[in-house]
């Protein structure tokens, strides 16, 4: 039998004089508003949407734009439009990419490769004359010599290990954490955890949990839209960095404890479990100066997140959610995906050397012991080398880096402020980074036929085999355009 659709009425339990009565005796009557708008900013998007059922003059200042100037991901106004309007549109356009990156493809590959026995003889850059000129803070060409010819001011020797493993972390939780219930929690936990790191001072020690961690990953990796979000929701830029130094390990247990109380008592909700009573007071009764600068310590981890518990998830989305943020969920999933992609760009590429190198190489780990990061490091300074000589400000089409060269990228993204300061003294303008650009694939392979070509003039090698390739101080002679000798002879 059909189930009859039950007939819905509204009937209001108040008469219209008792409504009137009650909206003049009430005490918000009083209160400016001013004040009252100044209240409202501090409601999230559906509780100003409740709020403006209530009566016509919530409604008029629920629909006022002071307060969706503060939701909005843009200081501009538009003529035409309310910033309630831009709004919206915002979130629509976040809507619809966040279905395109759900419904991007990922095909995956999985090899076993031998477990590396000795280190191979990598092979050698073809040497070479060429005229260079010196742009931006580039003096030298980066083939003029194996070490890197500029300096950076993120330590990327430490941060490029701690980002591998964070990521063969997050690659442990992608089926259990990236339902969107528990997404959409994650991003709530970020959103409050950043208010935390807003609130205080910046040099205030707070230490983030894994999951929360995860959701700063996908922010910072998107510079622009990184600094947007700061500046609008936080009014400044919040740092970060995923190494402490030796006096932050010394303090990051201590630290945690912090952020647990000082996360419980704004929000009234529990961050994460605390580490046990006991344990803690034989911690603090066995920690010493002589703990401290003992080797030991030192080679303990020292990433700047709590992994050691973790926190227990609801099975339904959180109430009342809102995403104030540009990224999508669909931007944490794609993320969660890169680790395997690198992998299996890393294991590819060692596929096209000669077999005695093969050999080698597991494709179960990314080698970055010191003479693989070199190559890294080279290869990254060859793609900061090429954004200075054909800047995107000028309408050229830019570099597509590799995952190689993305390893060296994500590492210096780590620290946001030091990020731009050195792209602006490296290359005259900041380099933002968009993982997952939403382009045609036809488009797409002719920008990277173009590159490659371009890649193979200035440096000799392949793109997708760059960071194999030693580069010699005595195989390549550099010419500056008035002729004059700037590199070492080979004898």
């Amino acid at each position: 039998m059909e189930k009859q659709s039950k007939s819905v009425t509204f009937d209001l339990s108040w008469s219209l004089d008792e409504s009137r009565q009650t909206l003049s005796s009430s005490l918000f009557r009083d209160i400016p508003n001013e004040i009252l708008l100044y209240i409202f900013r501090f409601l999230s998007v559906p509780d100003l949407c409740r709020i403006s059922s209530v009566c016509r003059t919530f409604k008029t200042l629920a629909d006022h734009d002071e307060l969706w100037k503060f939701k909005c991901n843009t200081s501009k106004k538009l003529y035409s439009k309310s910033y309630k309007q831009i709004y919206m549109e915002w979130i629509h356009e976040k809507s619809i990419r966040n279905q395109k990156l759900n419904h991007m493809r990922m095909d995956r590959m999985h090899r076993t490769a031998c477990i590396i026995i000795s280190p191979p003889s990598y092979p050698q850059r073809p040497a070479g004359k060429h005229h260079f000129q010196s742009i931006g803070s580039f003096t030298k060409h980066p083939n003029s010599t194996q070490d890197m010819t500029i300096q950076l001011s993120v330590d990327i020797d430490k941060t490029a290990p701690e980002l591998i493993s964070l990521s063969e972390k997050t690659a442990a939780f992608l089926k259990q954490w990236f339902s969107p219930s528990i997404l959409k929690q994650m991003i709530q936990r970020y959103y409050r955890f950043m208010q935390l790191k807003a609130y205080h001072p910046a040099n205030t020690l707070l230490i983030p949990t894994l999951d929360i961690e995860i959701i700063w990953q996908t922010h910072l990796l998107r510079p622009e839209m990184y600094e947007k979000d700061c500046i609008r929701l936080f009014r400044r830029m919040i740092d970060h960095s995923l190494v402490l130094n030796e006096v932050e390990s010394y303090f990051k247990r201590q630290a945690f404890i912090d952020t647990c109380q000082l996360y419980e008592e704004k929000f009234g909700e529990k961050y994460c479990t605390l580490p046990k009573i006991e344990e803690e007071k034989n911690y603090m009764r066995v920690r010493d100066l002589d703990s401290f600068n003992s080797p030991k310590k030192q080679q303990q981890g020292t990433y700047s997140y709590w992994d050691t518990t973790q926190f227990e998830f609801l099975s339904q989305s959180p109430q009342d959610y809102e995403n104030p943020f540009s990224f999508t969920e669909g931007d944490i999933k794609l993320d969660g995906e890169w680790f395997e992609l690198c992998k299996q760009f890393m294991s590819d590429a060692f596929e096209k050397l000669p077999g005695h190198v093969r050999l080698y190489y597991s494709s179960e780990h990314i080698d970055l012991k010191p003479k693989s990061l070199q190559r890294l490091k080279k290869s990254y300074e060859r793609f900061l080398y090429m954004a200075a000589k054909y800047p995107l400000k000028d309408g050229n089409g830019f570099i597509p880096p590799t995952y190689a060269v993305d390893i060296m990228w994500h590492s210096h993204m780590q620290e946001p402020l030091k990020y731009v300061a050195d792209c602006v003294r490296l290359v005259g303008y900041v380099i933002y980074h968009d993982p997952w650009p939403i382009v045609e694939d036809e488009k797409m392979k002719k920008s990277c036929d173009k590159v490659d070509q371009i890649w193979r003039d200035e440096f000799q090698c392949e793109l997708g085999t760059d960071h194999l390739y030693d580069t010699s101080d005595n195989d390549n002679r550099w010419f500056d355009e008035d002729g004059s000798d700037d590199g070492v002879d080979s004898e």
